[in-house]
């Protein structure tokens, strides 16, 4: 491949990187004068349910368990 050959290869890479720039600025400026749709409206966010519960001391062990806590397999336990 001589000097002409060279030359070629070297325009055609020029002008591949000029038209893709072309084609690249062409892009951008329809996506830019497209007219923007504006974003729905946001629902507020639920509030999370509460992963903190109450807990009272048991009088039988001593122990902290749940207000909401069902009978344990302890007999003397309160919660009857």
């Amino acid at each position: 491949m001589g000097f002409f050959g060279k030359l070629l290869v070297l325009l055609l890479v020029v002008g591949g990187v000029f038209y893709g720039w072309r084609w690249w600025q062409r892009v951008e400026a329809e996506r830019q004068s497209r007219p923007r749709q504006p974003a729905p409206p946001r629902d507020p966010k639920p509030e999370p349910p509460s992963m903190v519960d109450d807990m009272q001391r048991c009088p039988v062990c001593g122990d902290y368990v749940s207000i909401n806590a069902r009978r344990c397999d302890r007999p003397t336990c309160p919660r009857g």
